[in-house]
């Protein structure tokens, strides 16, 4: 398989699959595909019934994954402006991505979802789901607006906004929390929700929060 990044403000990424190669995406993200490619779905089981429930019907996220087959080309894109990254996972190799951020993935990598708790507070902080990925395989992910990288060393922290958390690896721990604007009560129910992530590991950060560019539109 063999994964070309085109465009600049809104990138796709043109997939070419042999033959015997196989791809699964989300619904939706297909932007154009050679006639020879076949399509199917994929069910998400993992986790079992309970989680999958949990997963549609609280957060929204599909049933069914969309598979494609090949041999031809297809391109993916999420239909908004930012970057496009690849990933060559090793053998065991874990990393978790933002929900709405994965648009193609090799059938060789395991896919699974996990729940971020929150503080409790009304609004997003009561929590969101994040995609476990782990190779080996081939991953292809979107970021929102530009992408920065952080390598953090264990026991180095950054405090940051839900809705610039891209990517981490599965060894970066991440805890919601509720930061003050300033002593006392005031301050306190001021505050506004964040995340602190705390190293080893890898971090991408994206410039532009998906969920209130959507909200805006």
């Amino acid at each position: 398989m063999q994964i070309t990044v085109q465009g600049e403000f809104v990138p796709v990424a043109l997939v070419q699959l042999l033959p015997s190669e196989e791809i699964y995406c989300e619904g939706g993200l297909m932007v154009y595909c050679d006639p020879t490619i076949r399509v199917g779905i994929r069910a998400m089981t993992q986790g079992g019934l309970g989680q999958v429930m949990r997963r549609s019907l609280v957060a929204g996220i599909p049933f069914f994954q969309h598979a494609y087959m090949g041999p031809g080309y297809v391109a993916f894109s999420r239909s908004r402006p930012g970057e496009v990254r690849t990933l060559e996972l090793q053998p065991g190799q874990t990393v978790d991505i933002a929900e709405h951020s994965l648009l193609v993935a090799t059938t060789s990598v395991q896919f699974s979802t996990f729940y971020v708790q929150g503080t409790g507070r009304i609004g997003r902080m009561l929590g969101f789901w994040m995609d476990r990925l782990t190779g080996p395989g081939t991953v292809a992910y979107h970021g929102y607006g530009n992408i920065l990288g952080f390598d953090l060393k264990p026991g180095e922290a950054m405090d940051i906004d839900h809705g610039a958390l891209l990517r981490k690896d599965a060894t970066v721990n991440l805890k919601a929390f509720n930061q003050p604007l300033g002593g006392g009560m005031v301050g306190h129910a001021l505050s506004f929700e964040a995340l602190h992530v705390e190293g080893p590991g890898r971090l991408e950060m994206q410039t532009v929060d998906p969920t209130r560019g959507a909200s805006s539109s």
